[in-house]
């Protein structure tokens, strides 16, 4: 298969050959001052190939997919903006002159001097290129949880649009909304072309996941863009000319293209505005992300509240189907009487609505209860059960990742469930010890029904619902063995899976520059407060975070999960450390207990900058170290849990610091410092410093090791008394033969010792 980038690149230079091919065509024949049939048709061929391989360039990109929905938007305005630039610039300095049609019944104006030809080639281009990725920047928006004949409209709309241009190419004259400028085939397929544009300008579902900033934002910008977009057509670049008639001068193609595409943008910015300023009141993101967030709070206190295996599987299946809109959502257990057959699981819970009906899923509830409501456990890979899932399975099985499915009945590995009202589907597996213990699933009769935050809030509920499951078994062996011991080894073991068994590799565009991080913990007890943890963030940005929960045992175990999955769920949406700390403060105060808190220390690394933004939340400072001087950063913050108004809010500030090559940081907790020697005197910050000097020019591997091995020497055998956790980051310089510039793990389990 050949190489996205390599096609890219040759797409390009096709494309800068076939647009000098035109411009040296368009020079001959003004130097010649003629004008003969077969010049003119072989212009427009170039400039019709060109427009092809832009279109084509654009539209097979997926880059431009993965972009998020504001910064779809605010490209497509500097797209629209950039025209505009490129042309008053170019137009301002060589001062082209146009004149008319030199035959009678002529259309488009006629360069009068080699100027004007070259203004309208690079501003015909500029138009062909830019309209062209605002296309593919609305088919994307428009394709946004799509419906089932979205993509066959807007398919319609491009072929109809494509004929009009071609059809406007034979006849000679520029496109009108005026049958009596236009021939009748051209007319004909320009109406055509205009009721499938109406049917794509009303897609606008998007609207409806931007928070209230952002749809604020979209509205002031929906304005703009139908200015601008209105502008293209009728906006004067100088002595009377407009960008219509100059594109139109350097082809009737192109101009076709701009006249169809400036309309397609005016009345899609149109609708857009309309809609956003009526969901403004709604905001109905924000009450995606607090049913979420609820959603969270709610089996995060039925975790601490219960150890019923049923009741717990219950209400993680009602859970997923409210914050994920699901229409069904199940719960399968691997088979305890059979662990060595990796394939067999147990049906467990199912939870419908909306009038669901899905066969085989109803068939497994009603074998799974009995009349009596004792709960039967069903082997899932009952013949009328498993025959629909055997393939998903298996893929999660190997993988021991999340399926999402968005076109169920197009997908071949879920074939067989054509006949079902299915349409999406997620699977996430539950993981213990690094075996799949459980998958929970959730579905919907929509295609490309799950976006990524749906499946963030599953795995999310999928991680708890170990942790509760885990623990559940735990109390049932602890009373009928009255083995402590045992009850919280397993609960070590249980929330270990919660600390990150891989270390990213973290490296800038250019490959010259990569984050090298070790990190370790080490509980007092066997289950401890303590937690480290990666959020993978966008455009070369990661996330590091280090917190303590007050106290030990499993309720500072449960508090760890819990933070856990708020952090990763809120993560993505406030990049700023400091607002993500006051939004997860505003979570979690009001499901802990008065008498807990969490100090967190929270940093925002952007490789690409060379920056590093970071909060603390009554966390232990920043180790910062630049060569031979080392400094605690400690900017204001205090725990959280402690405060849910003003004083939280207020204590809490941001820190920014330019990170040099070389320079070390330390994120530690208070485990580490406060470790005693039999004397009881602490290990403290000058030896935490001596330590990192001593082989301050190695990786960061070796730094944290090094920090652990001094620790352990100063206790000399002392027991530890609280948990420690240590995190070393160092920006390191790369040589140039290295690795291609993409962040990837490297295997790097955190040492737990209990």
């Amino acid at each position: 298969m050949e190489n996205p980038s390599k096609i890219l690149r040759l797409n390009i230079v096709f494309i800068i050959l076939l647009f000098l091919t035109g411009l040296g065509i368009s020079s001959f024949l003004f130097y010649a001052r003629i004008r003969f049939t077969l010049g003119v048709v072989l212009n427009e061929a170039v400039i019709i190939g060109v427009l092809v391989l832009v279109l084509y360039t654009v539209f097979t990109n997926g880059r431009l997919d993965e972009m998020s929905i504001t910064r779809k938007l605010r490209s497509g305005l500097l797209l629209m903006l950039a025209i505009y630039t490129v042309g008053f610039v170019i137009a301002f300095m060589l001062q082209p002159e146009y004149k008319p049609p030199r035959y009678a019944g002529g259309n488009v104006m006629e360069p009068n001097s080699l100027s004007a030809v070259l203004v309208a080639h690079v501003i015909g281009i500029v138009a062909v290129v830019c309209l062209s990725i605002m296309l593919r920047l609305i088919q994307s928006l428009i394709f946004h949880r799509r419906k089932k004949n979205t993509q066959n409209h807007f398919f319609v709309f491009v072929l109809l649009a494509g004929l009009t241009i071609l059809s406007t190419a034979l006849t000679g004259k520029p496109l009108r909304y005026d049958p009596s400028a236009n021939h009748v085939v051209t007319f004909i397929l320009l109406i055509l072309t205009t009721i499938f544009m109406s049917l794509n300008v009303v897609r606008v579902g998007w609207v409806t996941v931007l928070n209230r900033r952002q749809k604020l934002f979209t509205f002031l910008g929906g304005i703009i863009f139908t200015v601008v977009a209105s502008g293209l057509l009728g906006a004067p670049i100088g002595a009377g000319i407009t960008f219509s008639d100059i594109v139109e001068s350097y082809s009737l193609s192109a101009g076709s293209f701009l006249f169809i595409v400036a309309i397609f943008v005016f009345f899609y910015s149109i609708t857009t505005t309309v809609n956003t300023l009526m969901h403004l009141p709604t905001a109905a993101i924000y009450d995606k992300k607090v049913r979420e967030i609820n959603s969270i709070y709610s089996l995060s206190r039925t975790i601490n509240s219960l150890f019923d295996f049923d009741k717990i599987v219950v209400a993680v299946t009602d859970l997923v189907c409210e914050a994920t809109n699901a229409q069904a959502s199940w719960l399968e257990m691997a088979n305890a009487k059979n662990p060595s057959f990796r394939g067999q699981f147990d049906f467990v819970a199912l939870k419908t609505k909306d009038n669901f009906h899905v066969p085989f899923l109803e068939l497994s509830s009603k074998k799974h209860f009995s009349k009596s409501g004792v709960t039967q456990l069903l082997p899932s890979n009952d013949l009328d059960y498993l025959h629909y899932l055997v393939q998903p399975v298996e893929t999660i099985l190997q993988t021991k990742k999340p399926i999402v499915i968005n076109q169920v009945k197009k997908d071949k590995t879920t074939k067989d469930l054509n006949r079902t009202p299915m349409e999406s589907l997620v699977g996430v597996p539950l993981i213990s010890n690094d075996e799949i213990v459980g998958i929970l699933y959730a579905a919907k009769a929509q295609q490309f029904g799950f976006d990524q935050d749906d499946l963030a809030i599953i795995s999310a509920f999928a991680n708890q619902t170990t942790v509760a499951l885990e623990n559940t078994r735990l109390v049932k062996e602890s009373l009928e063995k009255e083995r402590l011991e045992q009850e919280l080894r397993i609960a070590h073991e249980v929330q270990m899976r919660l600390i990150p068994q891989q270390i990213p590799m973290i490296r800038n565009e250019t490959g010259t520059t990569a984050l090298d991080i070790g990190a370790m913990t080490l509980p007092a007890n066997e289950v401890g407060g303590d937690y480290y943890d990666f959020v993978k963030l966008a455009d070369w940005r990661l996330g590091i975070v280090v917190a303590d929960v007050s106290g030990k045992g499993t309720s500072a175990a449960f508090y760890m999960a819990e933070i856990k999955g708020i952090i990763q769920a809120l993560a993505g949406i406030y990049s700023a450390p400091k607002d993500l700390m006051i939004a997860v403060n505003d979570v979690l105060y009001g499901s802990m207990d008065r008498k807990s808190f969490i100090t967190v220390l929270y940093v925002d690394f952007d490789i690409s900058k060379n920056e590093l933004r970071f909060a603390r939340a009554g966390h232990c400072p920043l180790l910062h170290v630049c060569g031979e001087e080392n400094t605690f950063v400690r900017p204001d913050g205090i725990g959280l849990g402690l405060d849910n108004g003003l004083l939280f809010r207020n204590s809490m500030e941001e820190h920014v610091i330019k990170v040099q090559n070389d320079d070390i940081f330390v994120m530690y907790s208070d485990g580490l410092i406060e470790a005693r020697n039999p004397t009881g005197e602490e290990f403290g910050e000058d030896r935490l410093c001596a330590a990192v000097q001593s082989v301050r020019n190695l990786d960061a591997q070796t730094i944290k090791d090094k920090i652990i091995q001094d620790v352990s020497f100063f206790e000399n055998g002392s027991k530890a008394h609280d948990d420690l956790t240590c995190v070393v980051l160092k920006l390191k310089k790369l040589s140039v033969d290295a690795e291609s510039p993409v962040s990837s793990p490297r295997k790097d389990a955190a040492l737990i010792q209990g």
